[in-house]
C-alpha cells in the first residue's frame, strides 16, 4: 500500500489533506488489509495535522419529521415513514436560505458528508461558505430505519460492488453496460474504481436502504412530498439540492410548498417527461396543472425526436400546453457531468418545465470547462470545483432581495471543530450468488475540536436497538454527551454498530434480523425517569403518545439476532477502529455493553479506560456465555469452550444472586490493567453493577469501580440518562472519573 498521491485536479487545500497520512494511519490501513478486511482509505482524516478550514458551529443537531405510530398485535411501533434530518448552522451565516441535501438511490445522507477517499463532502464545504445545511436520510435509508415489517421486507439482493464498478466509478477494461461518455471521459473518480479497491468499499458500505420493497415509485414519492413539506414548515424557505433517484424530491415538495422552495438543483435525476412512471410529466404522483387535469390520460402528447447524439427522443405536451402553476417562478437547474451514464444531458426535462411555464435550465458541467466527472460527482477528486459551479448558479438565480439574513444565537450544541466527517471500518467483502457485497461494516462519525486538550479520544457506542444519536442530544439544538466531550477538548468518535443507524442491515450480510422494537420495550425505562417529584428527569410522560419519546423511538431499528456472532464482529471492528485512531477511551451503553470488553480483549494496549453505563447484563447470563460477552475472549489459562469456565453462585446482602468463576479454577482476562467504571443510574432498576465488578476483579482487573450515581447524589435518572434533563450533571460525574483515572 502506498500513500495517496494528490491529483493535480485537487484544490490546494485537498492536496494538503491527502498528504497528511501519517505513519500510524498507514500502518493501521496495512494491518487491516493483511487481516482480511478492506484496507482503510489512504488519506488523511481528522487526526491529520491540517484537515482544512476550521468550523465554528452555532448548532449541530438533528431531528426526525413525520414520526407516526402504528398498532401491531405485539404493541405500538413507529410506522417507518419517519425522515431523519441532520443539520449544521455556522456561527456566521452568509446566505439567507438553507440548503437541503437529498441523496439518491440506495444511498443515504452520507453521500453529501464526505468522499470515498475521506476528503470533505459538500455538506462541510457549504458550511465553510456560510450556508445552513440540512442533510436528509429519506425514509427507509440510513438513520431512518428500514422496517421490514412495514416496508415489505428487505430488498431481495444487497447492493453489490460489481453493480457500482464502472457505473459510478472509473470503467474497468471488463466493464459492460456503460456508454461511450463514461468509457472516454470519466477520470475524476478518486481511485482505481475496481471492485477490489479501497475507495469503492467506503462508498458501497453506506448503500442499502429501500422505503417500500417492490413498490411503485408513487408510493415513495408521496411520502417524500409529505416529509419534505414538514421539513420546510419547520426550517423555513430553503433551496433543495437532489441527486439521482432522489431527484424528484425538489419539485414534489415545491408542488405543495411553493412559497418555501426558493430553488431546485437536480443532479442527474428525475427521469424523462412522461417516461416510465412519470405519468404526470416529471412526477409519478398528481400535480396541479392549469387548466386542471383529473387524470394524466387527458394530457395530449407529442414526441420530440433526438436533438443530438446520445439523447433519446422524449415527449412533451401538445400546444397549448398546461402550466405548472405551483412551480412557476421557482428556478430549476438540471445538472449533468461529462463522464456519466446520464451524459450528455437531459434537455427533455428542461423543455417540459419551460413549456409548463417554469424557470428551468440545463447545466452541463462541460460548458464551464469542468470535465471528467461521473454520476457521483459530489465524491470525486474535483468535488469542490463542481460544487462551486452549483453555488454560482444559486447566487445568480435564487432571488434573495427580500430575504432577511439573521445570525443565529449559539445553541447548547455549539461547537468549534477543526474537522468533522466519517469513515467505515470492517468493510469485509462477501461473495453471494448475485455478486460481492459489503458485510458487517461499522459507521464511525468523528468530531475533532479546534483545541484538543485531552490525551486520548473517546469512542461512544450506543445500546440496544438504537444508534449513535443516543449520544448527540435530543435534537433541535440540545447538546448530548458527544457535544460535552468535544467541548471539553476530546476527539470524539461516534459509532453506529453493524446493522444499526447508518450501518445498513441486510440478512445476506448479517444473518437473520429480528422484528421492529415496540414502544413498550422502552416505556418502562422512560416512565421511571418521569416519576413525579423533585428528582423527575424526563419532561414527558415516558409513555406512548409522548412527543419526546417519539423522537427516541424513531431511531430504533430491528437488530441481528445472533448475539455471539455480533459480539465477535464488534471485536474485529473495534480493533480496526483503534488501530486507526490510536489509544482511546471506550464508552458503551445497555445492550452495546459487551463492545467494550470485546474491544479491550482485541486491543488491550489501546483501550485506556472503559465506561460501561448499565451494559453487558449479569455475568454468565443469557447470551453472555463467556462471562460478559457472547463471543470468545482470551483467558489465562486459555478457555476453548464456555464450559471451561466453571462458575459458582454468589448471594449478596442485597440484590439478586449472580454467578462468577469458581474459586478453584479462576481464569484471568487479558485487559487486567484497563481502568473500568460500571455506571448505574439511581432509578433505572438495573442491579448488575456489583456482579459485573465482582466478576472483573476476580478475573484480574486491578482498577474496577462500581459507580453508583446515587452515591454521588445524582438522583432520579433512568436507563437513558443521556437523554434526560440532568444529562450534563450525570456526564460531569463520568468525566470526573475519567480525569482521575486516565493520564497521558
Amino acid at each position: 500500500m502506498k500513500p495517496v498521491q494528490p491529483s493535480d485536479a485537487m484544490p490546494k487545500q485537498d492536496k494538503q489533506e491527502a498528504l497528511q497520512l501519517d505513519r500510524r494511519d498507514f500502518l493501521a490501513a496495512s494491518s487491516a488489509a493483511l487481516g482480511g478486511l478492506a484496507a482503510l482509505p489512504q488519506i488523511a482524516l481528522a487526526q491529520a495535522a491540517n484537515p482544512g478550514t476550521p468550523l465554528d458551529l452555532a448548532e449541530w443537531s438533528y431531528f426526525w419529521v413525520g414520526v407516526e405510530r402504528a398498532e401491531l398485535a405485539k404493541g405500538t411501533i413507529v410506522n417507518g415513514k419517519q425522515m431523519y434530518v441532520e443539520y449544521w448552522i455556522p456561527r456566521e451565516v452568509k446566505h439567507p436560505y438553507p440548503i437541503v441535501l437529498v441523496h439518491g438511490g440506495g444511498g443515504q445522507g452520507l453521500d453529501w458528508m464526505g468522499t470515498p477517499d475521506g476528503r470533505r463532502g459538500w455538506a462541510t464545504i457549504l458550511l465553510e461558505q456560510g450556508y445552513k445545511v440540512y442533510v436528509v436520510d429519506r425514509p427507509g435509508h440510513g438513520k431512518s430505519p428500514l422496517h421490514a415489517e412495514t416496508h415489505g421486507g428487505y430488498p431481495a439482493q444487497n447492493i453489490t460492488l460489481e453493480s457500482m464498478e464502472g457505473r459510478f466509478t472509473t470503467p474497468q477494461p471488463h466493464t459492460t453496460g456503460v456508454n461511450e461518455f463514461q468509457k472516454k471521459y470519466h477520470n475524476q473518480w478518486p481511485g482505481t474504481g475496481a471492485a477490489n479497491s479501497v475507495e469503492i468499499a467506503q462508498m458501497v458500505a453506506s448503500q442499502g436502504g429501500s422505503y417500500v420493497t417492490g413498490a411503485t415509485p408513487d408510493v415513495q414519492h408521496q411520502v417524500w412530498r409529505e416529509r419534505g413539506a414538514m421539513l420546510l414548515d419547520k426550517i423555513g424557505p430553503s433551496i433543495i439540492m437532489t441527486h439521482s433517484a432522489g431527484g424528484p424530491f425538489g419539485w414534489l415538495v415545491a408542488e405543495i410548498r411553493p412559497r418555501l422552495v426558493k430553488g431546485i438543483v437536480c443532479i442527474e435525476g428525475g427521469g424523462q417527461p412522461f417516461g416510465g412512471a412519470n405519468r404526470w410529466g416529471m412526477s409519478t404522483i398528481p400535480v396541479t396543472f392549469d387548466p386542471p387535469v383529473k387524470d394524466p390520460s387527458e394530457i395530449k402528447l407529442k414526441e420530440v425526436p433526438s436533438p443530438e447524439a446520445g439523447v433519446q427522443p422524449y415527449k412533451l405536451q401538445e400546444e397549448p400546453a398546461r402550466k405548472l402553476k405551483n412551480l412557476k417562478g421557482i428556478p430549476i437547474v438540471i445538472v449533468t457531468a461529462e463522464g456519466s451514464f446520464a451524459s450528455p444531458g437531459n434537455p427533455g426535462a428542461v423543455a417540459f418545465f419551460k413549456q409548463a411555464g417554469c424557470k428551468a435550465e440545463e447545466l452541463r458541467l462541460t460548458s464551464l470547462g469542468i470535465k471528467g466527472n461521473g454520476h457521483f460527482m459530489m465524491g470525486e477528486k474535483n468535488n469542490r470545483e463542481v460544487l462551486k459551479a452549483l453555488t454560482d448558479w444559486i447566487e445568480k438565480n435564487v432571488d434573495t432581495k427580500d430575504a432577511k439574513l439573521e445570525q443565529p444565537k449559539p445553541a447548547e450544541s455549539a461547537l468549534k471543530v477543526a474537522d468533522l466527517g466519517y469513515f467505515w471500518v470492517g468493510t469485509e467483502r462477501k461473495k453471494m450468488p448475485y455478486g460481492t457485497i459489503i458485510a458487517g461494516q461499522m459507521f464511525v462519525q468523528y468530531l475533532i475540536p479546534q483545541q484538543v486538550t485531552q490525551p486520548y479520544p473517546i469512542v461512544l457506542v450506543h445500546g440496544g436497538a438504537g444508534q449513535g444519536t443516543h449520544y448527540t442530544g435530543r435534537g433541535d439544538g440540545e447538546a448530548g454527551w458527544a457535544h460535552y466531550y468535544a467541548q471539553a477538548g476530546y476527539k470524539v468518535y461516534i459509532v453506529d454498530r453493524p446493522g444499526h443507524g447508518r450501518s445498513p442491515a441486510h440478512p445476506d450480510a448479517l444473518g437473520p434480523i429480528g422484528p421492529i422494537f415496540t414502544y413498550q420495550s422502552v416505556t418502562v425505562d422512560f416512565k421511571r425517569a418521569a416519576e413525579p417529584g423533585p428528582n423527575r428527569r424526563w419532561t414527558g410522560t415516558g409513555d406512548v403518545g409522548d412527543p419526546a419519546l417519539d423522537q427516541f423511538q424513531a431511531g430504533q431499528n430491528a437488530t441481528p439476532v445472533n448475539n455471539g456472532a455480533m459480539h465477535a464482529l464488534w471485536g474485529t471492528r473495534a480493533g480496526e477502529l483503534l488501530d486507526r485512531i490510536g489509544p482511546a477511551i471506550v464508552q458503551v451503553h445497555s445492550a452495546g455493553g459487551p463492545f467494550c470488553f470485546m474491544a479491550a480483549d482485541a486491543r488491550p494496549n489501546l483501550v485506556k479506560a472503559i465506561v460501561n453505563f448499565e451494559g453487558a447484563n449479569q455475568p454468565f447470563t443469557g447470551a453472555n456465555v463467556w462471562g460478559l460477552t457472547g463471543a470468545k475472549i482470551s483467558y489465562n489459562p486459555p478457555a476453548n469452550d464456555p464450559k471451561d469456565l466453571q462458575t459458582k453462585d454468589v448471594k449478596p446482602a442485597t440484590g439478586p444472586v449472580y454467578k462468577i468463576q469458581a474459586d478453584a479454577n479462576v481464569r484471568k482476562v487479558n485487559f487486567t490493567n484497563v481502568p473500568i467504571a460500571f455506571v448505574t443510574a439511581h432509578n433505572s432498576g438495573r442491579t448488575m453493577g456489583p456482579a459485573v465488578a465482582d466478576f472483573l476483579k476476580q478475573a484480574g482487573c486491578t482498577d474496577v469501580t462500581d459507580f453508583q450515581m446515587k452515591d454521588k447524589n445524582i438522583l432520579g435518572n433512568g436507563h437513558f440518562a443521556m437523554w434526560e434533563t440532568n444529562r450534563k450533571e450525570f456526564w460531569d460525574q463520568i468525566h470526573g472519573w475519567i480525569q482521575t483515572k486516565v493520564k497521558a
